[in-house]
């Protein structure tokens, strides 16, 4: 029986060693271009030695002619000095892989006693032939075990011990699939040793050992193929993410320039210091959100490194204001001292990155104020002359001093580690994700300087750094609170960088406010502007009318605006082929700039549209000789007073006709007013999505019907912000959750929850009737006439305001709001009609008498 083992273990040697052979080979073909693919094929090249030289042996074993001596000689040593690069080559594949298991060291003193012992054993295995240590051949060429040969058998088992004892250890570490792989390796050569032990004549060990590397090699193929699927994922991962950031920065972003650019117009036109005040306010409140929106959205931008330091000229008494301004309210919040400790001997006009400096001292303040629960924080400016060449700078000394909690001294490191906050389970009410302090440092280090920190836990932290700017004028700050009032209250009125009456510009934009921000913004630069609100819309006035500069938004249904320039490119005979088309966007990620470029636009602005930014591209893209620069007060014509009309007193109570609402619980009357500003207009709201709830329910049924999921998706959409604004939350969410499902194609989703969404709508619509039943011609008989309104002096309604009634009235025409419309009507009353919009307002009340709505959208 033994014999006829041994005749079928050759042939299993022979099998292993040339699969052995054929994955070395394949191991060279694809590249050794690791460590761990390096141990990998000495391990696969020791393995078919091994078995080739064991076959081998025992082929000859016995023979006595020359040849057969000599080829056991040898092939006795190989087959010895094989099992050590086997276990050599695994001890080396073991380090690389724990080295991949989070950066564990190679260095362990267990990785080290495993190369000493296998050492040792090579040099037993070099005598052996001449000493006989381990084995030796008789005159007959018949194999027979030396002394120690024990001893050999024990090495190789210890080096596996210690390597069991590793594997345990980083158990948790290693992969699932590594797991088993490097546990059978280090198991199976036991009972594979003893059975060759006892029963002479059977390589069990180093078949079981080459066995293992063989299955080695196929799970770490396996764990490869993982590891590639999972970066094919995330790769995909951080694609959906940068799509993500890019809808989401479109769509937080277009609101905030609708915001800043009314609020740019209040700072333009209005003289009342009060109503100054506050709009500076408004616009630092809102410019610190842009900036926050921007550092959340902007991901790639810090992953990648590409944040730009970008030195402006900047008052330094206004960039105190707005900080003192910002962290006050969080002080005044929580009971603490603000305490200002300003050197007013500084340079006021420095050159620097004042965005940039803003933000790391507003992340370190609200780091302070957060980490505070009683005492003071305190803002210290100060500054000393810069001990390089250039006289013109100054090394500014920034200090925040707080009475918090402290930091201990093994937490430091912590401190400026991403997502990681100190004392996480004492602090689980700080809001706030981690990354503040180290975007604060990252931002100094490329300002050229350090953050640094001393604390005393339990007594407070100071956080300090020094920065060098460059200062354009000596004259002190002097008292900054002082400075910065005279500078609101002296405040030039705005003054356009030109003038362009002759030149003529194209804005195309889906949103109508977008296009009336727009209009605002170049309305005294005097420059002729045409509007459209698609991409069609577009094309078809640029096909007609040669413009100077061609504005297209980015994002819009339908056509967007790189397909819309691209069909504007193709037609050879279109006048504006060659004229500068700009891409307007909320799209602010990184790559942004790139991706117009090559779409063919010759720039692109960012929503909100900064005034100064867009002057300065009209400059640099209009016609020269079209522009008049540097235009003085003298051109602008004298400024028309606004009259102010008193408050008559508070808003009425709730309408008799909301009552009916007060008993039921699918819509929050108090949020619905809260949306719209007043009962009244609530009312009128409510009262339109009343009258429009057939009409849209009709509309998304025939869509899902027709399993049109895009355009079902987008009236759904729609109806959602509807019921949000009138206080319906929870089918609003319902709304939410099917569009949803229809951007992710998720038919089964959409079939299984639309019954009951309409249901739910048809549920409000019933609720809404007992507010909206129509009123007996009877009851009206008995009404009391309300009393006149006082008579109000008119005044001429400006462009700007024209615009915003047409597209307002646009919207309620399309929508056949009569109740909207004649609302807008009413409110006309106190304006007189300028003489360039007389003939077509006279044209629109016609039609409005008639109800004509196709007109009144023509018009």
């Amino acid at each position: 029986m033994l014999e006829l083992i041994k005749r079928i273990q050759l042939d299993i040697m022979l099998s292993l060693s040339s699969i052995c052979a054929i994955i070395a080979f394949f191991i060279v073909m694809t590249g050794m271009n690791t460590r761990k693919k390096k141990a990998l094929f000495l391990m696969e090249v020791g393995a078919a030695i091994l078995l080739m030289s064991a076959r081998l042996t025992w082929i000859y074993n016995g023979q006595t002619t020359k040849l057969a001596f000599w080829m056991s000689k040898i092939n006795n040593f190989l087959d010895f000095f094989a099992v050590i690069i086997v276990l050599f080559a695994f001890n080396l594949y073991l380090k690389e892989m724990f080295v991949e298991a989070e950066g564990l060291t190679t260095n362990l003193k267990r990785f080290k006693i495993n190369d000493i012992l296998m050492a040792l054993d090579s040099i037993c295995i070099i005598i052996s032939p001449f000493t006989g240590l381990y084995y030796y051949l008789d005159e007959n060429n018949t194999y027979h075990r030396g002394p120690a040969i024990g001893v050999c058998f024990a090495v190789p088992l210890i080096v596996l011990i210690i390597q069991i004892s590793l594997i345990v250890q980083f158990y948790k570490r290693l992969s699932k699939s590594m797991r088993l792989s490097v546990l059978l390796f280090v198991f199976t050569p036991f009972p594979a040793t003893i059975a060759q032990f006892i029963f002479y004549g059977l390589e069990t060990t180093n078949i079981t050992i080459v066995a293992m590397a063989v299955l080695l090699y196929i799970f770490d193929l396996a764990d490869i193929n993982k590891t590639a699927v999972m970066s094919l994922r995330a790769i995909a991962a951080n694609e959906a993410k940068s799509a993500f950031l890019s809808n989401m920065s479109h769509e937080i972003r277009t609101p905030i320039n609708a915001v800043l650019g009314m609020n740019e117009m209040i700072l333009r036109e209005s003289d009342d210091p009060a109503i100054l005040s506050y709009s500076e306010n408004i616009k630092t409140a809102g410019s610190t959100l842009l900036g926050i929106i921007n550092d959340i959205l902007d991901f790639s931008k810090i992953e990648a490194g590409k944040i730009e330091i970008i030195p402006v000229d900047y008052d330094l008494s206004s960039l105190i204001h707005d900080l003192v301004n910002m962290i006050y309210t969080r002080t005044d919040a929580k009971g603490l001292e603000l305490k200002l400790d300003i050197d007013r001997t500084i340079p006021k006009l420095l050159n620097g990155d004042e965005i940039r400096i803003k933000q790391v001292i507003t992340n370190i303040l609200t780091n302070a104020v957060k980490y505070t629960e009683k005492g003071s924080v305190t803002f210290q400016l100060k500054w000393e002359k810069s001990m390089t060449v250039d006289k013109d700078k100054v090394m500014l000394k920034v200090a925040v001093i707080d009475t918090g909690i402290g930091i201990k001294e093994e937490d430091m490191e912590k401190l400026f580690s991403k997502f990681d906050r100190i004392e996480e389970k004492r602090n689980r009410k700080i809001e706030g994700t981690g990354l503040g302090m180290s975007i604060t440092k990252s931002l100094l280090e490329m300002m050229g300087t350090e953050l640094k920190v001393e604390s005393e836990y339990g007594k407070g932290s100071t956080f300090y750094f020094l920065l060098e700017q460059k200062v354009v004028a000596w004259d002190e700050l002097g008292d900054y609170e002082q400075s910065h009032r005279e500078q609101l209250k002296n405040r030039g009125k705005y003054k356009e960088k030109l003038k362009a009456p002759d030149a003529r510009i194209l804005v195309v934009d889906d949103n109508s406010l977008n296009l009336a921000v727009f209009k605002s913004l170049v309305k005294q630069t005097l420059i002729q502007t045409d509007t459209a609100e698609s991409g069609d819309e577009g094309l078809e006035l640029a096909a007609g009318i040669k413009y100077d500069m061609i504005f297209l938004d980015h994002m819009m249904p339908g056509k967007d605006g790189i397909e819309t320039l691209k069909e504007l490119k193709a037609h050879s005979g279109n006048p504006n082929i060659n004229v500068p088309v700009i891409c307007l966007t909320a799209n602010a990620i990184s790559g942004a700039r790139e991706q117009y470029i090559s779409a063919g636009f010759v720039d692109y602005l960012t929503k909100p549209v900064d005034p100064d930014h867009l002057e300065d591209m009209l400059i640099k893209y209009l016609p020269d000789e079209k522009i008049k620069k540097d235009t003085g007060d003298e051109e602008r014509g004298e400024h028309k007073e606004v009259p102010v009309i008193a408050n008559e007193g508070n808003l009425p109570g709730l309408p008799d006709e909301l009552k009916p609402l007060a008993k039921q619980d699918k819509i929050d009357v108090s949020e619905g007013i809260r949306n719209n500003g007043s009962p009244e207009a609530y009312m009128m709201i409510l009262k339109m999505l009343y009258d429009s709830f057939d009409d849209k329910l009709n509309e998304i049924n025939g869509l899902y019907e027709d399993e049109n999921i895009d355009d079902y998706t987008i009236k759904v959409h729609a109806l959602k912000s509807s019921l949000r604004v009138v206080g319906a939350a929870a089918i609003g969410e319902e709304a939410q959750s099917l569009e949803n499902a229809g951007k992710k194609d998720d038919i089964a989703f959409i079939k299984e929850h639309h019954e009951g969404f309409v249901n739910n709508v048809r549920s409000l619509k019933e609720i809404l009737t007992g507010v909206f039943e129509p009123v007996d011609e009877s009851d009206k008989a008995g009404a009391q006439i309300p009393e006149e309104k006082p008579v109000v002096m008119k005044r001429e309604a400006d462009q700007y305001l024209m615009d915003m009634v047409f597209a307002e009235l646009k919207t309620a025409a399309e929508n056949c709001d009569e109740e909207t419309i004649q609302g807008i009507i009413g409110e006309m009353e106190d304006y007189s009609i300028p003489k360039a919009y007389a003939t077509m307002w006279d044209e629109l009340m016609i039609a409005v008498k008639s109800s004509d709505y196709a007109k009144i959208t023509e018009l």
